[in-house]
């Protein structure tokens, strides 16, 4: 953390320049410092590289106010390794400090032990860097690089030093003079807001060779790697719990010396892509609760507020697992989250399911009790019967909305569903008379989609699954806000069937459901083990129906994995870099209709 002054180095200070008289040259007093090269004002440049408006959080503040007779003189031996700034701009060797500056810090830019001349004073400033490694022993730069969420389950370690391979977790080095460098280490995991997340309080460090780039004669120290998580399942595994600290896409982890020296790393998406590394994306998804009934009791929990709980906890869980391909969809508490009725029956499906011309018959239904009849023509397409049957509802008074859908596998034609609302644009009710078919025609069914949830929701099929059934378009088309850039997932009681717990609508073109999920009770239920709304969004995300162990090798611990189910470390958690690849090509910023959007990093707060 900067390091503020203390009155104990004002004293040191004055006394020396009152002893300058009786002495040949100054005295010295020491101060230690860190080597300030991340990015605590987020503007791309190491604060320790920045001309203007720099960003002193790491420096050392010898003097508050300055005091008369300063002037920066040399720096020994190495005259590129500190810098003076002064009120937040650097000054140029031979200048004299402004008496009554409200501020001179010391900037490291390199470690070592150096002396700086100010004239009256001379500072001996002892200053360490604090490097990050990767799995390959390559340096990962605080400013133009970051740390990255764990896509590996848990590991054993036997050697700090060794080289792991593993694409995610970071060895911190402290490079300085051997008697300057710490004894343990201390990692703060903060949120972009300054919230604390995660406090690892004393890391091991062990003497290891220096990476390259470090001057020789220093010596070296490092940690264990550091594996940065998203949830406590990951961080509290025997294995590496004394070496995983949570985080939040886009905080930051400082990494301090027992004395409050630190650098600052921000937590994106994965390094190395072929895209390059990514940084952070949002996405954008409302959350509708179904209730088992009109004014009756939510799908999840007993209440009203405790329903809310509930789905704001499923979008955090969302959030920690899609953390690793650097996509968030914003904080649980400001997402859209609302507890709606069920439909009442206002759709009309022309054609049903398998969209077969029409023989000739005769439909007939009622709207609100009034009766309206229409005859097919032998040969009509189920679209031809939809625009004819939409005209007549109009004339009737009614709204009526043309909804298509993409056809099935075994179908003829696609089927086109009406939408049919009052002037007011409430749903209407729609209904048979005397319960009776509402189609004659043997080959045109028209069915009316009844979203009752009380035997449970009935699912599709792999054969029209594109599509859904009846049942689902109505539940779907009455909560879907008809913005497919933004994801609806839906939560219901119960699938009609044991065994499904989740389902995923894709869409393509001709399709009216596109980025939508579902997710019943018992899907709630296997979060912990199954992780079924991140497991159902990947599906839209990565615009796959399948799943990899369909076609490949069985990978319990791959989030898309179709049937594991395990609450620990070794769960369906991971998402590989190939994934977070493909989520970009098929929903980031140049997909035919983006989902995610890129979310540039800010300022961290002041340490």
């Amino acid at each position: 953390m900067a390091r503020v002054a203390r009155l104990v180095l004002l004293a040191l200070v004055a006394a020396a320049a009152s002893a300058r008289s009786a002495a040949a040259a100054p005295p010295a007093v020491d101060i230690r410092v860190v080597v300030d090269d991340d990015d605590d004002d987020g503007d791309g440049v190491a604060d320790c590289l920045a001309r203007e408006k720099v960003d002193t959080t790491d420096g050392v503040v010898p003097f508050i106010p300055s005091r008369p007779g300063l002037v920066l003189g040399d720096v020994e031996p190495d005259g590129q390794a500190l810098r003076v700034v002064v009120d937040g701009r650097a000054v140029a060797r031979g200048t004299a400090l402004p008496s009554g500056a409200h501020s001179v810090m010391i900037q490291a830019i390199h470690p070592g032990l150096d002396t700086v001349d100010l004239g009256v004073v001379r500072l001996r400033v002892h200053a360490i860097q604090i490097l990050a490694v990767d799995g390959d022993g390559a340096l990962v730069d605080f400013t133009s690089s970051h740390a990255s969420f764990q896509r590996t389950p848990p590991d054993r370690i036997d050697e700090p030093t060794a080289l792991t391979h593993d694409p995610d977790a970071l060895r911190f080095v402290f490079a300085g003079e051997r008697d300057d460098l710490p004894a343990a280490a201390r990692l703060v995991s903060r949120g972009e807001d300054g919230r604390l997340i995660d406090t690892l309080e004393s890391v091991d460090v062990t003497d290891a060779p220096c990476p390259g780039g470090v001057r020789k004669g220093l010596s070296c120290r490092t940690t264990w790697p550091i594996r940065v998580v998203a949830d406590d399942v990951d961080k509290r595994h025997p294995l590496v719990a004394a070496r995983s600290i949570l985080a939040e896409l886009g905080g930051g982890i400082i990494v301090s010396t027992p004395d409050g020296l630190a650098q600052q790393i921000r937590v994106g998406g994965p390094r190395h892509t072929r895209f390059g590394p990514i940084g952070r994306y949002r996405g954008v998804m409302r959350v509708t609760v179904l209730r088992l009934s009109e004014h009756g009791a939510p799908a999840l929990g007993a209440t009203d507020p405790a329903a809310m709980a509930v789905a704001r906890g499923q979008i955090a869980g969302v959030n920690a697992r899609w953390a690793q391909c650097g996509v968030t969809f914003g904080p649980p508490e400001l997402a859209d989250v609302r507890i709606v009725d069920p439909p009442p029956p206002f759709l009309l499906a022309v054609g049903c399911d398998l969209g077969l011309p029409a023989s000739g018959g005769r439909v007939r239904f009622t709207v609100d009790h009034r009766e309206i009849t229409w005859r097919t023509e032998p040969g009509s397409r189920p679209w031809q019967v939809a625009a004819r049957l939409a005209r007549e509802l109009r004339a009737a008074g009614y709204q009526v909305v043309r909804s298509s859908n993409s056809r099935i596998g075994p179908g003829a034609f696609p089927v086109d569903d009406l939408l049919v609302y009052e002037r007011d644009g409430t749903a209407a009710v729609l209904d048979t008379p005397g319960h009776a078919p509402a189609s004659t025609d043997p080959t045109m069914p028209v069915c009316i989609g009844r979203a009752s949830l009380s035997e449970g929701l009935q699912h599709f099929l792999d054969v029209d699954s594109i599509a859904g059934t009846v049942q689902e378009r109505t539940l779907l088309k009455w909560v879907d806000d008809h913005d497919p850039g933004t994801i609806d997932a839906v939560m219901v009681p119960a699938f009609e069937s044991s065994g499904r717990i989740g389902e995923s609508f894709i869409g393509d073109d001709t399709s009216s459901l596109r980025n939508l999920v579902i997710v019943d009770r018992g899907g709630v239920r296997a979060s912990y083990a199954s992780h079924t709304l991140a497991h159902e969004l990947g599906h839209v995300l990565l615009d796959v129906p399948g799943h990899p162990d369909d076609y490949g090798v069985d990978t319990p611990s791959s989030l898309m994995d179709s049937d594991a189910a395990n609450p620990s470390a070794f769960g369906p958690l991971r998402l590989s870099v190939r994934e977070c690849e493909r989520a970009l090509l098929q929903s980031g910023p140049g997909a035919p209709i983006p989902v995610l959007a890129p979310w540039p990093w800010r300022p961290l707060p002041k340490r």
